[in-house]
């Protein structure tokens, strides 16, 4: 992979460090970035993660932060959401396994290593939930310290409701079969957060 831009360095916060922290508790990774770098350490992170195709949504930050190009000279495919092809197969249900879905989360909270994604015609619903890995793109100046805090600010009544929300604290797991800790249940196995400062 090609050397990365030079660019200032990522500046942390307090919320920033708890958001980490709640991350790590929650079985999830994280990492601060600067926005000339953040493409570059989310596409390293899915190159160590064995990633083959990268399912991204269609928001402007993907192309600011130069992901896609990032991606392709990792050697990884690289889909825009929504991809064009059958649900199944653009998410690796068939055809490659190592998929993992970008996302650009409304929200982020601090105190719960929760990111909070809101469905749109280019952030779909399954982008995050059928990826075997998932990263998410967050502007630092999304996270919020509590949960009441990050439900106010998305059905506050200025704007449409999304058609869904999601919360996501971390890789899917579930106990509900003889209280045996299974991952990857109902979404991905991994989950990384690039803080962009």
């Amino acid at each position: 992979m090609a050397a990365a831009q030079v660019s200032a360095a990522p500046v942390s916060t307090p919320l920033v460090e708890e958001l980490l922290a709640s991350l790590s508790r929650r079985k999830a990774s994280g990492q601060v970035a600067a926005a000339g770098q953040a493409g570059w350490a989310a596409a390293r992170w899915m190159a160590d993660a064995g990633v083959t195709r990268a399912v991204l949504a269609d928001d402007p930050l993907v192309q600011e932060i130069g992901l896609p190009d990032a991606l392709r000279r990792a050697g990884i495919e690289v889909l825009t959401w929504p991809t064009g092809q059958a649900k199944r197969e653009a998410l690796g249900l068939e055809g490659p396994p190592d998929v993992c879905g970008v996302t650009v989360p409304a929200l982020a909270v601090a105190e719960r290593g929760t990111v909070v994604l809101e469905a749109s015609a280019g952030h779909g619903r399954g982008i995050d939930v059928t990826s075997r890995h998932h990263v998410a793109l967050l502007p630092a100046d999304r996270i919020v310290q509590t949960l009441a805090q990050a439900l106010a600010r998305t059905f506050d009544g200025s704007r449409p409701v999304p058609s869904a929300v999601s919360l996501v604290s971390g890789p899917s797991r579930s106990s509900d079969i003889e209280k045996i800790s299974t991952l990857g249940a109902h979404g991905a196995l991994t989950e990384h957060v690039v803080v962009i400062t």
